[in-house]
Formats: structure tokens, sequence, C-alpha cells
């Protein structure tokens, strides 16, 4: 709200004597008429200052007064949340497992807080309060929760007060005026050439992997191309091609396949190695078609589990020489491939290349990159070829 913004007054027969009470009414960003709302008031001259009062405190509004509970209460609920529809309707990307997040903070960590608090009452010492105390919470490990995840709830409210400040219902959102904790993110370490060439050595599969060509490849898929866990679990068959993979979907454990994250599509090259082993492996796969998963699980339409990914990759790490002590002290986790290929080609190519095979967004593409050619990646392709040889 800004102390120039419209407003009416207008005087409404309010008791038995006559006696009359002022309201008024502003306009939306359409400018069209909101609804009357009382001053309590009795002479114009008092309403005026009233309602100028409201605008200085930015606490004018339209929409009533509802707790944060009441406003919350279909916040980040699939099929119900009117953000999250707003958002679809705009072809904005917003997951199912990103809402099951953060309505998870907001029931665990916000509403427990604010919930019969008005939404005009809640200012930024209110909520400075409440993040300083969510340090002290205990999580589902017994351990106090995370700055990381402290500040992952004060997001989520930042979101939802927002909106409210878009829709009217408050005149500012206290949130932006309070900063988020220091945090202190666990370096993630990556694998030396070396350790790399030992895991992913094919001669020694059965030793290192069991003989199960389904954990060394995605392995390897992972390591040549930095693609997250779902996205490899999610490439199929049809989107698999000699020299590069097409990234169209990923996996979700509780929902099954979606978009990538933020929508990212890309192509992205594979070296020799990877193209040979991700084509035997669908040589071997029960299932052909061209929609069903190249790393296949229980059936053609569930690929193989997060859990056992993990599993095989840490017990071939210990196979290999590092302890289970070891890799928990580097941080090593199956996302690390995202690192360890970010690292080889990060400063060797230019980084809006680098941006799009990863699929990080950034706010500019060069146009040369918008449609794939594979001669455009040779020196991606070169780069490969010598750390996946």
């Amino acid at each position: 709200m800004s102390q120039g913004l419209r407003f009416d007054l207008y005087p409404r027969q309010k008791t038995k004597r006559g006696k009359k009470i002022w309201y008024y009414r502003t306009y939306n960003e359409y400018g069209k008429r909101t609804s009357g709302k009382s001053t309590g008031q009795t002479s114009k001259t008092a309403a005026k200052e009233y309602v100028i009062s409201l605008i200085k405190n930015d606490v004018l509004t339209t929409k009533g007064n509802p707790t944060f509970s009441e406003y919350a209460q279909d916040w980040w609920i699939w099929g119900k949340c009117e953000y999250i529809e707003r958002r679809l309707a705009r072809g904005r990307s917003i997951s199912r497992g990103y809402a099951d997040t953060m309505r998870n903070y907001l029931e665990n960590h916000i509403l427990p807080y604010f919930a019969e608090i008005k939404l005009q009452k809640i200012i930024p010492k209110m909520i400075e309060d409440w993040l300083f105390s969510l340090r002290k919470k205990e999580g589902k490990n017994h351990k106090p929760l995370s700055a990381i995840t402290a500040n992952n709830c004060l997001t989520t409210l930042r979101i939802i007060l927002s909106e409210a400040v878009r829709l009217e219902y408050i005149g500012h959102n206290p949130v932006l005026k309070v900063e988020p904790l220091q945090e202190k993110p666990q370096k993630r370490n990556i694998l030396t050439v070396e350790e790399v060439k030992s895991l992913l050595n094919i001669e020694t599969i059965d030793q290192i992997w069991d003989g199960d060509r389904r954990h060394h490849t995605i392995n390897l898929l992972a390591a040549s191309t930095g693609l997250r866990m779902g996205e490899c679990q999610a490439l199929k068959i049809g989107k698999f091609h000699e020299e590069y993979i097409s990234v169209h979907h990923s996996w979700e454990r509780r929902y099954g396949i979606k978009p990538p994250k933020r929508n990212s599509y890309r192509d992205v090259p594979i070296p020799r190695k990877t193209s040979h082993y991700l084509h035997e492996l669908i040589i071997l796969s029960p299932y052909q078609e061209p929609n069903d998963l190249v790393f296949w699980g229980k059936d053609r339409s569930t690929p193989i589990r997060n859990e056992d990914v993990r599993r095989a990759l840490y017990a071939a790490l210990t196979r290999i020489g590092i302890s289970e002590k070891e890799r928990k002290e580097r941080n090593i986790t199956f996302h690390s491939w995202r690192y360890f290929y970010n690292s080889i080609l990060r400063g060797r190519i230019h980084d809006s290349k680098l941006q799009r095979l990863t699929g990080h967004k950034i706010d500019e593409m060069t146009e040369h990159y918008t449609c794939f050619n594979i001669d455009d990646f040779r020196d991606v392709k070169e780069i490969q070829e010598r750390y996946f040889a």
C-alpha cells in the first residue's frame, strides 16, 4: 500500500437514533472498487484520519483479518491450493513433491507458532523470535533443526505472506525485514579420477557391483552426464541415442514420472563407454518398448529404487577401499556425481554450455544453444572420452 492509495468515504445509517458511521472502500490494481469496510467513526474527518493511519501503517485491507491458520488452511495441498493452481495455469514449474515438502514445513514448524495470530498482527520481531526458536527445536533425527531447515521454513512463510500482500489481506510482507540464519552446509566432496576409474571398471563389475550391470551403468551415466538420480531413473529407451540422451523426465518416489526439475528439458552428449553399456543394458532388459525404462525395477513402469542405488554405491565404495566412515566424512553420495561432472567440465567449456547440459537455469542463453546439435558439443565429447575411456 502507498500513501497515494485512492479511497472513498461514505456514511451509512447504523443506529436506531440515526447516528451515521463512516465507511471506506478502495480500488484494486485493476481499478475495480472493493467492498466497503467500517471505520467505526461518526465524523468524516475522523474517518479520513483513521484510513490514513491504516495506510501509513501498511495495514489497510479489504479482505477482513483472518487468523494465519484460516488463511493458510489449503496452502500447499495439491488440488486445493490456489497459489499452486495459479502457477500451473501460467505454465510455471512446481512439483507435487515440492508442494509436499512446503506443506510439511507449514504443518510442523509454522502453524504451531502462528496459527491463532491474525495476519495483520504478524510483525518482523515475532517472525525473528520464531526463526531463532526453530534452532532449538528437535527434528526427526532427535537433533536441533539445522539453519538450512529453519531458512527453508522462513522461505515457506515468505511465499505465503507475499501472496497475502498480493491479494490485499495485508499491506506489506513482514518476512522481508527478517534476515535468514547463517548456513554452514556440509561440503560435498568428489571422488578422484583414480577412484572413479576403479569404481567404474567393467572388468571388476563382479567384485565391485556384484555383477549387477544396472547399478554399474546408472553410476556411469550419472558420472559422465551429471544427471540427477531421478533423471537417470526416468530415462526411457526411446530417449537413448548413440551419441546423446534426451532428458525429458524425472522420477519422484511418491508420484512417479514427472518433468525434469524446473522443466529443464535438454539433450546431453554421452561418451562411447556410456553409450556402449547403456546399449548392452537395454538388450538385457525384459522390456523393449520406447517408453520402457532403461533402469527397470519391479516392472516396466517402475525404475530401480533410490535406496537400492545408494546401497549398491556405498557397498562398491567400500570394496575399492573407501570405508563408511571416510565416505561420511567426505560426504560422498550419488549426487556427488553431479559435482564430479561439473568439476571436469568447468573452465574447459563456456559456462552457458555447461548450464545447458546440467539443467541449471540462467537468465540468458545464447540462441546458438537453443537447438541441440551434437557437433556443437564435440569439446564436451573430447573431455568425456578422456575421463571415461
